[in-house]
């Protein structure tokens, strides 16, 4: 197995020799043996690095004593760059026009730096190379990714900032990649680096830029505070500051922006996304990035475009978190895009999942909680009304009344006042005239990507398609991934090391928040409309836990859980909506599509009668999963989708019956 000379060899005995020992006890090896063949690996994997590393300064000892020579940097990941078969000779093609080739893991990196939350760690390892070959006047990079790879859909953009005017090659490999097309590249490369060298010796003074301070959010004392461009310093609650939050779903979007508005930021919620703002994203992003990316970025340009006033400080505002997912990586790419395009008093603020979104105040998190319990229960009430009112438009006309009511209770932040108009908005609800009993109304859970399967153009209105042939979507909710995040933390499983006081603090609000999401439920399913009852995230880790491992976080697990927990118990189907080339997605659909059969869904529920009544002649449950670019669905979509609502309404129909 290959292992990157970034890895620290005693952090990788800490953390894999518990497994190694289990592993050897099972095979009858003593742990003291075991414990002298780990230690004896490691020697031989140090030599093996050190071996490497001195081979790389011997390779440039001889390139730089002929200054006429270059060298390129093969740049990627082990099991591409490093393997022929999927290299496809890039190495070779060099080193055929008497180009020295040296692989990355040759060079000395240990004085570089890589880049701010870069936590992915081969993403850590290609930045430190990126700057050393930058540094190297006669080392040019050649970074072999392959389609569809996520992290380097971040990684190759810094890469190429890195390198800046210096000269780089990407090559993005498939199976269908012809020779031919390499060999020009290459050929091509080698011109502009030729070009390049002569270019850059001719030049003895560049002119500098002006210097440029982008605006950040910082804390004193406890306070957040805006350091503008220009160096003043303002309170986030200062009437020059507004701050702006992308649309992840309107429901869910205008509810948080009242809360920040009653803890004293004037916040605003943009307006979903449209086709103008899709455009605007392409347009400042490679598009390799996932759509939630490309949306969020379009978003900030099209309010800096057409909604910011001339002495405007500007907060955009969003979660983060930290790998496998590339969610990450947003606030990153934001402030490389201000700096690069040198916006001014544009900052970015962030509050991550590692440490579940705590960090504004108890209040905050409070008010906060209510506004995520409150559209969620609200987003699934819209549905249940789209699929089922007798007149569709007064029904969203009575629904977006008691919608701005609610709203206008959630900036005050009294709980009591919320309860009082949750129970009024849940009676006026509950008036409107339906088709049929909401128990009757076939009903799709929706799962997948947080934002795409909330947002309306990533989604493309699949709530609004459903609805019209019958089908009310219940959306997983956005309470399932703050309660993951407490899990993760309760658990141990997240890199966030609390003391005991943290600790009993973080349990404490986790209680208090069960009891809010149980009474706000409480109170909204007397419209009749949705299912009172909490979250339960150890039903739905438990679910998961025979597919996929807890130990890989993310949303996948969520995903896989999730369906099968709902299927049959709460809906008579699945769509796990996701972007493209999202790889939690693309994991939790390869595990569904062999998971969700009714041997798998009774292993959930062994001991449940209707259960297996209503599974005794199905083998396959409905599932579908979609990936979004943000472009309307193509005909093979619409095709499986008008399948699976065929075999959704079967199963429905047999629920009915038992």
């Amino acid at each position: 197995m290959f292992l990157s000379p970034l890895i620290d060899l005693s952090q990788g005995i800490e953390s894999s020799s518990q497994t190694l020992l289990s592993a050897a006890q099972e095979l009858g090896i003593s742990r003291a043996e075991a414990r002298q063949a780990l230690a004896r690996a490691v020697e031989q994997q140090q030599a093996c690095f050190d071996d490497m590393q001195q081979l790389g300064r011997q390779a440039l000892t001889e390139l730089e004593s002929d200054p006429e020579r270059f060298g390129v940097v093969i740049v990627s990941r082990p099991y591409n760059g490093l393997v022929e078969e999927a290299h496809m000779g890039i190495p070779h093609k060099f080193a055929s026009r008497k180009i020295m080739v040296i692989p990355m893991d040759f060079l000395s990196l240990d004085q570089e730096h890589s880049k701010r939350h870069m936590y992915w760690g081969m993403g850590q390892f290609i930045l430190k190379a990126a700057r050393a070959i930058k540094k190297h006047p006669q080392l040019f990079g050649t970074y072999i990714t392959n389609f569809s790879c996520g992290p380097d859909s971040f990684v190759v953009g810094y890469f190429r900032d890195i390198m800046g005017k210096k000269p780089s090659l990407t090559l993005e490999l498939d199976s269908h990649t012809a020779d031919a097309g390499l060999e020009t590249r290459v050929e091509a490369f080698i011109d502009v680096v030729n070009a390049y060298r002569q270019l850059e010796t001719s030049i003895t003074s560049l002119e500098a830029r002006e210097p440029f301070a982008p605006a950040r959010v910082v804390m004193d004392n406890g306070q957040l505070e805006v350091a503008t461009s220009s160096g003043q310093v303002l309170p986030v609650t200062d009437p020059r500051v507004k701050v702006l939050l992308p649309s992840m779903g309107e429901i869910s979007s205008q509810a948080f922006a009242a809360i920040l508005r009653g803890v004293g930021f004037r916040a605003v919620a943009h307006k979903p996304a449209d086709d103008n703002v899709l455009k605007l994203g392409r347009a400042n992003t490679s598009c390799k990035e996932c759509l939630p990316l490309i949306l969020t970025t379009g978003t900030l340009l099209n309010y800096l475009y057409n909604g910011k006033s001339a002495h405007e400080v500007l907060v955009y505002f969003f979660a983060s978190g930290t790998g496998p997912c590339r969610f990450g990586q947003y606030a990153i790419f934001m402030e490389d895009l201000i700096q690069r395009h040198r916006i001014p008093d544009v900052a970015i603020m962030t509050i991550s999942a590692d440490n579940s979104y705590v960090g504004l105040g108890s209040d905050f998190e409070k008010r906060g909680w209510w506004a995520i319990v409150v559209a969620d229960t609200m987003e699934d009430i819209r549905s249940m009304l789209l699929a089922d009112a007798r007149d569709r438009d007064s029904a969203m006309a009575v629904f977006d009344e008691q919608w701005q009511e609610i709203l206008s209770v959630l900036e005050k932040g009294s709980l009591q006042d919320l309860e009082a108009q949750l129970e009024r908005s849940a009676m006026k609800l509950a008036e409107i005239p339906l088709v049929k009993p909401p128990e009757q109304v076939p009903t799709v859970t929706l799962t997948g990507e947080i934002f795409v399967r909330r947002d309306g153009l990533s989604r493309q209105h699949l709530t609004e398609h459903l609805a019209q042939k019958g089908f009310a979507t219940i959306c997983s909710p956005i309470a399932e991934w703050v309660k993951y995040c407490n899990y993760m933390v309760d658990k141990n499983l997240n890199p966030v090391n609390m003391n005991l006081f943290e600790k009993l603090k973080f349990r404490l609000r986790n209680t208090f928040q069960n009891r809010y999401e149980k009474r706000i439920k409480s109170i909204l399913s007397q419209s009749g409309l949705v299912k009172n009852g909490p979250v339960d995230i150890d039903e739905i880790m438990n679910s998961a836990q025979p597919h996929l491992s807890r130990d890989l976080p993310g949303e996948a697990v969520l995903t896989i859980g999730g369906a099968l927990s709902e299927i049959v118990t709460h809906s008579c189907g699945v769509i796990a909506i996701g972007p493209f080339g999202c790889m939690p997605n693309r994991l939790s659909e390869a595990i569904l599509n062999e998971a969700m059969t009714r041997e798998n869904k009774l292993a959930v529920s062994s001991n449940n009668s209707f259960l297996r009544s209503v599974l005794s002649n199905i083998d396959n449950l409905p599932f579908l999963a979609i990936e979004s670019d943000g472009s309307p669905f193509p005909q093979l979509i619409h095709a499986k989708l008008e399948a699976f609502c065929l075999r959704a309404q079967r199963l429905h129909d047999q629920m009915l019956a038992n």
